[in-house]
């Protein structure tokens, strides 16, 4: 099958806007505040990714940086037949708090110019300490467009320290997204379920391990947003199928477009021809299980 396109509109639950970050883009505006040039978008496992991840973030220093980054990434939307995107940001990366403004301005350039909509989700981290996760959720409170929260980092560290920020997200109205079982263990799956109260669960893979998470899953109702080719490019290829075939719901995502090097509806068309998931199923999922 080439060439995958779809006749109805596409959202897309689980990106990362540093990831969106086209790399022409990143060297200027690298070179506009006298950085080195971050590294080419080459990498084949995890630590490689985040050593040219990082210098991309520092690169995103102003809300005009931001407001072009999101505008760019709103056309690729739009081309692709993208009509709502949940895409996360990770304070942490950018110093300050001027480039905020650039956040909500590009959303709404996203609309005006380009007729698609983006929601937010604002990341903490495992290694974080908690003074600055409580900023991450002060800004996720403060902000226009802000749906929910996300987690990222070292799955080693334990996220149970973070359970009374998110239920103080969720007491706001927020919802929650942790990346868990990527690189972790399904232990680490089934902390973000019974622990930290997840709504949906970025990645997941490593619940394959263990067949009482996987059903701790489909008995909550949750649903995997997946990333094929993103996990893929660090050497790793679970059997997506088995998640269906088990009766989880599941979204496929590009996850960083642009340092992976992959498309919605490239990963869409892979799901299909590669894994033997249901299109329809997995679209369906994506605007079911949206949180705006």
């Amino acid at each position: 099958m080439k060439g995958f396109a779809s006749p109805r509109q596409l959202a897309e639950l689980h990106v990362h806007l540093e990831g969106t970050v086209r790399y022409e883009t990143a060297r200027e505006l690298a070179a506009e505040h006298a950085l080195p040039a971050p590294p080419p978008y080459e990498y084949s496992n995890l630590a490689q990714f985040l050593q040219l991840y990082r210098p991309v973030a520092q690169s995103m220093q102003t809300s005009a940086d931001f407001e072009r980054v999101i505008a760019e990434h709103a056309e690729s939307m739009a081309a692709q037949g993208i009509a709502y995107a949940e895409v996360s940001f990770n304070p942490s990366l950018h110093p300050g708090s001027e480039w905020i403004a650039g956040v909500e301005r590009g959303r709404d350039r996203a609309r005006e110019e380009f007729g698609v909509e983006i929601a937010w989700l604002v990341e903490m981290s495992r290694e974080l300490p908690a003074v600055e996760n409580e900023l991450a959720l002060d800004i996720a409170l403060a902000t226009g467009g802000v749906v929910g929260l996300g987690l990222v980092g070292d799955e080693s560290i334990p996220a149970e320290p973070l359970a009374s920020l998110i239920d103080r997200a969720h007491s706001k109205g927020l919802r929650f997204m942790p990346h868990a079982g990527q690189v972790g263990g399904p232990e680490v799956v089934r902390e973000a379920v019974e622990i930290l109260h997840a709504d949906r669960i970025a990645h997941g893979i490593a619940s394959l391990q263990d067949d009482s998470v996987v059903q701790l899953l489909v008995d909550r109702g949750l649903c995997l947003c997946v990333c094929p080719s993103s996990n893929a490019r660090i050497g790793l290829r679970p059997d997506y199928a088995r998640f269906a075939q088990a009766g989880l719901p599941l979204t496929v995502n590009s996850d960083d477009p642009a340092m992976v090097g992959t498309t919605l509806a490239k990963e869409l068309e892979l799901a299909e021809t590669k894994y033997r998931l249901a299109v329809g199923a997995l679209l369906d999922a994506s605007w079911r299980y949206r949180f705006g």
